[in-house]
């Protein structure tokens, strides 16, 4: 199977979102990699202009990539008391693959103004009263999700949530073995060749049927589209010392990890991604394979700043006004002023 791997950095963290909030301040913060053609109005044209990107094969943006991605920001309680801090990131990897058991879309990329947004940011708990061996969407969209605490134990054993909540962290202050807490995604890639509806933003792409990524796409979204899946690794020993073990929860309020979600927006030059994962061994880095041509240092690049606020703390709660709730599924919230 055909597999290639953007490596890099985020450059900004704030409360923006193109996807569901395009042009006005959003309901909670999110990091952001990848093109650094962040605008009021994100398009598929605007983002063929953007100069440069944080991905790439770690050290060199991808020229042909100027595709967006984020996901939200996590929280952890400052050290003895009620404040906020935020978890750095130190590093994203995304897969893209040939995943599946449907026939691909001819040419096997994403159309032009395609976007889509895996998990869903008011889970709070795992799908209840689903037979095993058939699932539900909303399963799927929770079974997506990995935590993983990456610790030098000398059992070799990794503390991981289950079934995609967060994993039970107490004792665990640094994970400290490559490549720290890790956060990973699926990305839905079963479509059902409509346009993105901005009033149903996740009707359009589905999981495949009883494997999320090697199944079969269903008959409601019959066309099998590239396979994304990301990982996201947070640095605890970046704010070690500072904060209350145990105490996590992600910007839109969510302390138990089922409502991990992402992000993306499609920018690769058309006619490239096809070629490029066909080209691609299993596990390759994309940039050894044709038809990458490599720009310059991700560490370069920086995705513009739109909406200025604290958003690392210590702060009393979470930018956008996100109580922390274990409400199942939580209410979807109005966003906050700026500030």
């Amino acid at each position: 199977a055909g597999q290639f791997v953007l490596q890099g950095r985020d450059s900004v963290v704030q409360r923006a979102d193109p996807i569901l909030n395009p042009g006005q301040i959003s309901q909670h913060v999110h990091v952001f990699m990848g093109s650094n053609g962040l605008s009021n109005d994100v398009t598929y044209d605007s983002l063929q202009k953007s100069s440069c990107s944080t991905m790439g094969n770690a050290s060199n943006w991808i020229v042909e990539d100027h595709s967006m991605y984020w996901h939200p920001a996590m929280y952890v309680k400052a050290k003895g008391s009620d404040q906020l801090l935020r978890v750095p990131n130190n590093g994203h990897n995304i897969y893209y693959n040939d995943h599946g058991a449907s026939p691909p879309r001819d040419p096997f990329e994403f159309p032009p103004g395609f976007r889509m947004i895996a998990g869903d940011s008011q889970m709070r708990g795992a799908a209840e009263n689903v037979v095993p061996g058939n699932s539900s969407e909303r399963q799927n969209r929770q079974n997506i999700t990995q935590w993983i605490c990456h610790e030098n134990d000398p059992s070799g054993s990794l503390p991981q949530g289950v079934s995609g909540g967060f994993p039970d962290m107490a004792g665990l202050s640094a994970c400290s073995a490559y490549d720290g807490f890790n956060g990973a995604i699926h990305f839905p890639q079963c479509w059902n060749g409509n346009d993105f509806d901005q009033e149903n933003p996740t009707a359009h792409m589905v999981y495949a049927v009883g494997d999320i990524e090697n199944g079969v796409c269903p008959d409601s979204h019959p066309i099998k589209l590239p396979h994304l899946f990301m990982e996201n690794s947070f640095d605890l020993s970046g704010i070690d010392g500072e904060w209350d073990e145990d105490t996590f929860m992600l910007a839109q309020g969510d302390p138990t990890g089922f409502g991990w979600h992402a992000d993306f927006f499609n920018g690769w030059e058309q006619g490239v991604l096809s070629k490029l994962i066909m080209s691609c061994v299993e596990d390759g880095l994309g940039p050894e394979c044709s038809p990458f041509t490599l720009g310059g240092s991700v560490n370069d690049c920086n995705i513009p700043l739109l909406y200025k606020e604290d958003v690392d703390g210590p702060i009393a709660a979470a930018p956008g006004c996100n109580p922390n709730t274990t409400v199942n599924p939580a209410p979807l919230l109005q966003p906050c002023p700026l500030g």
